[in-house]
């Protein structure tokens, strides 16, 4: 770039020169720094009389000049700074023309009189002078003294003095009076800046940046604390506060002087000693509490930091003491333990199941012979019921159409049928043949050892894997294996057991469920790390569930009270306790629901007969078709108490379709509605009432539509009583008090209010709590 041109002093020529200047000087070219003069263009002479000119230098001469006359062309010769320019562009042209012409004078004075210099073997230069007037024979030197280095400096110290002592308000570098700043302000580095405007670069001559500048020590600090500008000004104004108010205090020899340190000086100090390698700055002198106040909270957070890695260190090192154990476990269970192991576990495995599939056939006959034994009993139980029903129904049939047999009397009173009961002998004969089919049961697995027919041996084989090979067990699904493996051991158990019995004990006491719920739970209360929760609902689901199907479907009668009783009383346990009838039902407890309605619906259809008879014969409360008839009747409401216990068990749909549709509406309702139940109707009705589960009725506020005919039959049944007898009659008050129970029963507040009011039973209502059965 341009870099400008120092001001240089231009001295007047002696009028004549020595011989020692007429010496040849070879003219340079080109550009210096700014610290060095410019170099002068000096023509070359061929003879020593041509030497005489004009010649410009900023160096020093040795000796003063001397006046001396030449050929009446001396003068003096000060360039102005037009003129500077001029001979600038002129010495730029000399690089590109052969021949140079240097003018002192303007272009209209071009055509004036010139002297051209001979052309040395260089370059040749051109004057181009001015005619000048006369000068006189001796002219006045005018003399300048350059002051050296240290007068120089000591012109500096002078002047910052007088600026520090306000002797006079300098302009700033725009040229605007700096009048509202105070000297107080200024830094070091503003002094460095504040040279003689002599040696300041013009604006085409100064350097353009091309990248940003290096930061200053202090700039850099600011930009590390955040700080910008005013901030660091602020710094800056408080440390020179603080010096110069310390200059002031008078101390003792060897005290040090304290300082007011603010936030901002220990930020300032941090990032000192952060960035300069922990030297602080020369104004500031750090004393012991100083030292506290700046190091004691970094001491605090690097104890911190030291506890944290101390505890992490005592952690790692237990995470290495662990991995040395894991090795030592690992080295110990070598891999041909393991492959000893398991070769051992595939041949136990491979023997039990040949001799499974040995047994399972003997058990499937024993099972199959029992079932047989149980389902001909009472397939000859029913059809001995089913042929003694038609007999009398065939019979009384054809004592209706008989006009005498009206005054035949009888002496039985039926109340609720029971249930259909083997002979002597024939109970005898069925408990012998059981016997002899679980003797025969025993010598099944009389010849094989007790680790393969054993389910608490067989457990602790796999038991012992789970312990010591817990991932490869797992992955075997042995928790999915297990009930299909033990299925056969856990049915020959089971040959003795009967659901529709309470003689028959309960499951839960056999050896298998012992062994399985420890196996799955752990001993006594306390659980394992790894159980297989799930195992012993899978065995239930595998052996139990199948075991009642097949009892449903072959021995079941749905029509006796005994055996409804006992197998709902084991499914309401399996679903509290197991979980077997909630949610998605698995494929043996769909069977079994499947088996229960298709027996249901079976015995609705096939088994339940209530006759129909002229009035007359049903009037006459010692007739024999009366009797016949009633006998059906209560049949009908034991079956219906024995389907209402299935609640929860299977689905609600199906039960009511079957109780509310078919056997109330179809046949019940019947009897009912025939007005020759005399006293025992309302009892009837309470019979039936009780029978309907309690679910359906659970927060509920109106009576369900298929119950609509049984709620007007009481209704209308109340009315009939009271009309009868007074409503204040006790025996009176009592049955329609047991009727309302019925209503309330069934959610019929309407019904209840209707006739509360009409026969001011009210204190009825609230003594029993009709409104609000489920609080009584």
């Amino acid at each position: 770039m341009f870099n400008k041109k120092p001001r240089r002093n231009f001295r007047q020529r002696k009028d004549c020169s020595s011989d020692d200047e007429d010496q040849p000087k070879k003219s340079e070219e080109g550009e210096e720094n700014p610290e060095k003069t410019a170099p002068a263009v000096v023509n070359k002479p061929l003879k020593a009389a041509q030497s005489r000119g004009i010649t410009c230098s900023s160096k020093r001469e040795a000796t003063p000049p001397k006046p001396d006359s030449s050929d009446g062309e001396d003068g003096e010769s000060v360039e102005t700074t037009e003129e500077r320019d001029e001979r600038k562009k002129d010495q730029e042209g000399t690089k590109k023309k052969e021949t140079s012409v240097l003018s002192f004078s303007d272009d209209k004075e071009a055509e004036e009189s010139t002297f051209k210099l001979k052309k040395s073997s260089e370059k040749a230069v051109l004057f181009q002078i001015r005619k000048k007037e006369a000068l006189p024979a001796k002219t006045i030197v005018s003399t300048v003294n350059i002051p050296n280095a240290r007068e120089i400096e000591a012109a500096k110290r002078r002047r910052r003095a007088n600026r520090t002592q306000k002797e006079f308000i300098p302009l700033s570098r725009d040229g605007q009076s700096s009048a509202g700043s105070t000297p107080d302000h200024y830094s070091r580095e503003d002094e460095d800046d504040r040279v003689d405007d002599d040696n300041e670069l013009d604006d085409h001559e100064r350097r353009i940046e091309f990248a940003p500048r290096m930061r200053s020590i202090r700039e850099r600090i600011a930009e590390k604390l955040g700080m910008r500008g005013r901030d660091t000004e602020k710094i800056e104004q408080e440390l020179w506060e603080e010096t110069q108010i310390g200059k002031g205090v008078k101390r003792r020899p060897g005290e040090q002087r304290p300082i007011n340190i603010t936030f901002v000086h220990c930020a300032f100090i941090t990032a000192c000693c952060q960035n300069m390698q922990h030297t602080f700055p020369p104004i500031v002198h750090l004393t012991p509490p100083l030292c506290n106040f700046f190091f004691l909270p970094r001491l605090d957070s690097l104890k911190e930091v030291y506890r944290a890695r101390q505890a992490e260190l005592r952690r790692m090192e237990g995470d290495v003491e662990g991995a040395k154990t894991s090795l030592e476990n690992l080295e110990e269970s070598s891999s041909e333990k393991q492959l000893k192991f398991y070769r051992t576990m595939t041949t136990y495995v491979h023997n039990m199941v040949e001799c499974l599939q040995e047994k399972v056939v003997e058990i499937n006959s024993l099972e199959l012979e029992l079932h047989t034994l149980l389902s001909d009993q009472m397939e000859a139980l029913l059809a001995q019921r089913r042929e003694k029903i038609k007999e009398q129904a065939d019979h009384l049939q054809q004592l209706s159409c008989d006009e005498e047999s009206v005054g035949v009397k009888t002496e039985e009173d039926f109340d609720m049928a029971e249930d259909t009961q083997h002979s002597a002998e024939e109970q005898e004969q069925l408990q012998k043949n059981i016997a002899d089919i679980l003797l025969r049961s025993k010598a099944v697995f009389s010849d094989v050892q007790e680790d393969f027919c054993s389910v608490k041996k067989i457990l602790s084989r796999f038991e012992e894997w789970r312990e010591c090979y817990s991932e490869s067990y797992h992955n075997a699904y042995i928790s999915l294996c297990l009930p299909k493996l033990l299925n056969p051991i856990i049915r020959h158990q089971l040959l003795a057991w009967n659901p529709l019995k309470d003689t028959s004990g309960d499951f839960e006491n056999l050896p298998w469920f012992t062994a399985v719920e420890t196996f799955c739970h752990g001993h006594g209360h306390e659980e394992l790390e790894h159980t297989d929760r799930q195992t012993l609902s899978s065995v239930i689901e595998r052996t139990v569930v199948p075991k009642m199907t097949a009892y449903v479907e072959l021995v079941w009668d749905p029509m006796s009270h005994q055996q409804s009783v006992c197998l709902t009383d084991v499914c309401h346990s399996l679903k509290e306790d197991y979980s077997i009838f909630e949610g998605e039902h698995t494929k043996p407890v769909k069977a079994f629901a499947e088996a229960l309605v298709r027996r249901l619906r079976s015995c609705v259809d096939e088994d339940v007969f209530i006759p129909l008879y002229p009035k007359k014969f049903l009037e006459e409360a010692s007739s024999p078709q009366r009797h016949f008839r009633d006998q059906q009747f209560w049949t009908a409401v034991k079956l219906l108490g024995n389907m209402g216990k299935w609640d929860l068990l299977l689905p609600e749909s199906v039960l009511k379709e079957l109780m509310l549709d078919k056997l109330l509406n179809r046949y019940l309702m019947t009897t009912l509605c025939s007005q020759t139940l005399s006293n025992n109707a309302v009892y009837a009705c309470k019979k039936i009432a009780d029978g309907l589960p309690p679910s359906w009725f659970k927060g509920e506020s109106t009576c369900l539509p298929q119950l609509h005919n049984f709620r007007n039959h009481i209704v209308q049944k109340v009315h009939a009583i009271c009309k009868q007898q007074p409503p204040t009659d006790p025996n009176t008050r009592a049955a329609v008090v047991d009727l309302l129970k019925v209503l309330s029963t069934i959610r019929c507040h309407d019904s209840i209010m209707a006739i509360a009011e009409k026969y001011h039973y009210e204190d009825a209502i609230y003594s029993h709590q009709l409104l609000n059965p489920e609080t009584a």
